[in-house]
C-alpha cells in the first residue's frame, strides 16, 4: 500500500472527532454500513472522495444523521499525514482510534517512520543513495515531507525548485537521490520510498520575476562548452545580455551600470541589441573563437 492510497477519515459523533485511517476497501463498508438504506449514494461520495486525491477538494463530507458525520479524504503528503495524526485539522475534541484503523495503513505509517500520534517512530530509516538525471517538469519528494516542482536542472546536482506547498523558489545544492525503508527489514517494492536531500537550499521568495537568471546560471550551473559556432555564438549572445541587463538595471550605482556600458562597447562594439544581434548574425564575433584556438596553439608549443 502507496502514501497516496491512504484514506484519512474524521468521525464526529455529537461534537468529538475520531480519527482513523482506512484503505479504500475499509472505507467503502465503513460508508455502507453507516448509511444503511442510502447505499445508493455511494457512487457519487466515492466521486467527491477521489477528487481530494487530485486536489479539486480538501474533504468529502459524508452526514449519516442530525449529530453524526464523517469527512474523508485521499492523503496528498506526508506533511499532511502527520498533521492528521497530530490533530491539526480538527476543530474541537478529538482522538485517534487505533483499533479502527486498516492494517496495512500501519505499514504505510512504518515506511514513513510514524508512530500513530505523527511523531518519529524506531528504528531510523536507512538511506541508500542512487543515481538520478534531473530534469526540468518532475515532481520531487523530499525526505522532509514535502514535494518541489524542478524549474531547472542548473547542473547535475544544483536545481533550482519551486515548492509545491507555498510556492517558495529555492536553489538547492548538492541534491542527491535516495531510496529509503526501515532499519534492519529487506526492501521491497512496498517498503521503499524514494526522495532527495540536499546540502544547502537558497531562498528567493515566490516572485520568480525578480530572480537574476544569469548569475543563478554563473553561480550554480555547469559552465558551458564551446565545442562548435553555434555554441560560441549562444556563449557570446549570453555574455551580451548580461552585460546588458546590468546596464539597464535600476537601483544599482551609477558607476556600475557605466561600466557595464563600456564593457559592451570595448567587447561587443555596441549597447544596442539589434545592432548586436546583425553582427552576431554576420559573424563579426566569430573570430572570438580562433583567437582561443591561436592561444591554444602557442601554449602547447611552448610546453
Amino acid at each position: 500500500m502507496k502514501l497516496e492510497d491512504v484514506i484519512m477519515v474524521s468521525e464526529n459523533r455529537e461534537g468529538k472527532e475520531i480519527n482513523f485511517l482506512l484503505n479504500l476497501a475499509d472505507y467503502m463498508q465503513t460508508a455502507l454500513s453507516l448509511w444503511g438504506d442510502h447505499a445508493e449514494d455511494m457512487a457519487g461520495a466515492i466521486g467527491t472522495l477521489y477528487e481530494t486525491k487530485k486536489g479539486k477538494t480538501d474533504w468529502s463530507d459524508l452526514y449519516v444523521a442530525e449529530d453524526r458525520s464523517i469527512r474523508a479524504a485521499f492523503c496528498t503528503g506526508e506533511a499532511q499525514l502527520r498533521g492528521f495524526l497530530m490533530g491539526h485539522f480538527n476543530e474541537g475534541v478529538w482522538s485517534f482510534n487505533e483499533g479502527r484503523c486498516s492494517r496495512d495503513c500501519f505499514d504505510v505509517l512504518r515506511m514513513y517512520n510514524m508512530k500513530t500520534d505523527g511523531y518519529l517512530r524506531f528504528p531510523y530509516l536507512h538511506h541508500e543513495r542512487v543515481e538520478h538525471d534531473f530534469h526540468a517538469g518532475e515532481v520531487l519528494h523530499n525526505m522532509n515531507g514535502n514535494d518541489y516542482y524542478v524549474l531547472a536542472a542548473l547542473s547535475p546536482h544544483n536545481l533550482l525548485l519551486m515548492s509545491l506547498v507555498d510556492g517558495q523558489i529555492i536553489a538547492g545544492k548538492g541534491v542527491r537521490f535516495y531510496e529509503r525503508y526501515p532499519e534492519g527489514e529487506r526492501p521491497d517494492d512496498d517498503s521503499i520510498v524514494t526522495g532527495v536531500e540536499w546540502d544547502h537550499g537558497i531562498y528567493f521568495g515566490t516572485d520568480i520575476t525578480g530572480i537574476d537568471f544569469d548569475i543563478l546560471k554563473q553561480e550554480y550551473g555547469t559552465p558551458a562548452r564551446v565545442e562548435n559556432l553555434s555554441d560560441l555564438r549562444d556563449k557570446i549572445r549570453k555574455d551580451f545580455w548580461m552585460h546588458r541587463n546590468v546596464e539597464q538595471k535600476e537601483g544599482l550605482a551609477m558607476r556600475v551600470r557605466k561600466a557595464a556600458k563600456d564593457n559592451l562597447e570595448e567587447v561587443f562594439g555596441t549597447d544596442d541589441p539589434e545592432v548586436f544581434q546583425v553582427m552576431l548574425d554576420r559573424g563579426v564575433y566569430d573570430r572570438m573563437r580562433h583567437a582561443k584556438e591561436d592561444q591554444k596553439n602557442l601554449s602547447g608549443q611552448s610546453r
